[in-house]
């Protein structure tokens, strides 16, 4: 079976689990009858809105995003360039238009990109063959071109990157889809070197990562057995 076949039979699964469990996502007849958590009429001013801006260039999935001074950068993914695409595009929210830009020297999907120091960090992900990879490749949009870094200490994929005290770290994951890790690496720009860190209290793949107030905070995911509801905090 394809992977984007697999894609799709996990969407349906996901769907299936949803309805059962209650978790439906089918919205309100109608924005004036939307109830409030607490069972109280909301004023449909309140509940925001969304409006379309334009598409990107290139659709994709399983890409990453990061943004800088109101432009916001898509990188990598699976399109119709196939799998592990190498594409670059550039979204300006304030006029609203994309451009395209160099592109990443390797091509991958389920990547993590972070911006540290006005520098955008592609790092991990998988190629066409869905091989974990431990490539680190560095964008400077003044530039517009592309280095390579030091490679992860391992190959990863569906892990996830945060940034603190101008440091990236890439935390859990697996590689080559065989095995979940604790592992947490960190890495410096000024030194371009990675250096290990303290292990995670679980192992964790598929995650959310965010950072508040200097702290990195490890949110869900999946150990290859079972969903994860824990949520672990790593305070340099």
């Amino acid at each position: 079976m394809s992977r984007r076949l697999s894609i799709v039979s996990a969407m349906i699964v996901f769907a299936f689990v949803s309805a059962a469990s209650g978790c439906s996502s089918v919205s309100s007849p109608s924005v004036a009858s939307h109830l409030g958590a607490a069972g109280i009429r909301e004023n449909p001013q309140s509940l925001g809105h969304w409006s379309t801006r334009a598409p990107m260039p290139t659709p994709r999935e399983a890409l990453a995003a990061g943004g800088f001074n109101h432009i916001i950068y898509a990188v990598g993914g699976i399109g119709p360039c196939g799998y592990a695409c190498n594409t670059v595009e550039a979204y300006d929210t304030a006029t609203d238009t994309w451009t395209t830009k160099a592109s990443m020297p390797t091509g991958r999907d389920s990547l993590a990109v972070r911006f540290v120091n006005n520098i955008l960090y592609a790092v991990g992900g998988e190629n066409e063959a869905t091989q974990g990879l431990n490539t680190v490749e560095a964008y400077d949009p003044a530039t517009d071109t592309w280095t390579t870094k030091a490679p992860l200490p391992e190959p990863r994929q569906f892990f996830a990157a945060g940034v603190v005290n101008n440091r990236l770290y890439a935390v859990g994951g697996s590689a080559n889809s065989s095995w979940i890790r604790k592992t947490l690496y960190a890495y410096d720009p000024a030194t371009n070197a990675w250096t290990t860190k303290a292990l995670m209290p679980r192992a964790r793949g598929g995650h959310a990562v965010n950072v508040v107030d200097g702290v990195l905070y490890a949110i869900g995911g999946g150990n290859g057995s079972h969903l994860l509801h824990e949520v672990d905090a790593f305070t340099p």
